[in-house]
């Protein structure tokens, strides 16, 4: 089922792959706070603005897929899981994650990632 926090999620998706900002900061609250899985925190649109041009600065580097697999609303909080690959700095990327995203209205005010490996591992299957 397909509602407004899903398309809203997916914008900020489609943004990175196609390095376009205003599709991303248009989704945005002014006072968005936003925490990398790795404990980087960008909070206002200037600052996701400044991360967004500097990660997409060399050319080279990009957003190859990020697919959301599932996700749950909850009023204005929403769980989302997804796979991320991308090309940075020279070498290829490749991680699972869940971001917890929350909303005020029809814009996005908070969001937080967290990472899971991408390979898995059974250390009891003989």
């Amino acid at each position: 089922m397909e509602n407004a926090e899903n398309r809203t999620f997916q914008q900020t998706i489609d943004a990175w792959l196609n390095k376009d900002i205003k599709k991303l900061l248009i989704v945005l609250s002014e006072d968005i706070l936003w925490t990398e899985y790795f404990g980087a925190q960008y909070q206002g649109k200037a600052e996701i603005e400044k991360w967004f041009c500097q990660w997409n600065n060399p050319v080279e580097n990009k957003v190859k897929s990020w697919t959301v697999d599932k996700y749950y609303v909850d009023n204005e909080t929403a769980l989302f899981t997804w796979t991320f690959r991308c090309f940075y700095e020279g070498k290829e990327g490749i991680l699972d994650g869940i971001s917890l995203v929350k909303f005020s209205g029809n814009k996005i005010c908070e969001i937080q990632e967290f990472e899971q490996k991408y390979e898995k591992f059974r250390p009891f299957l003989k």
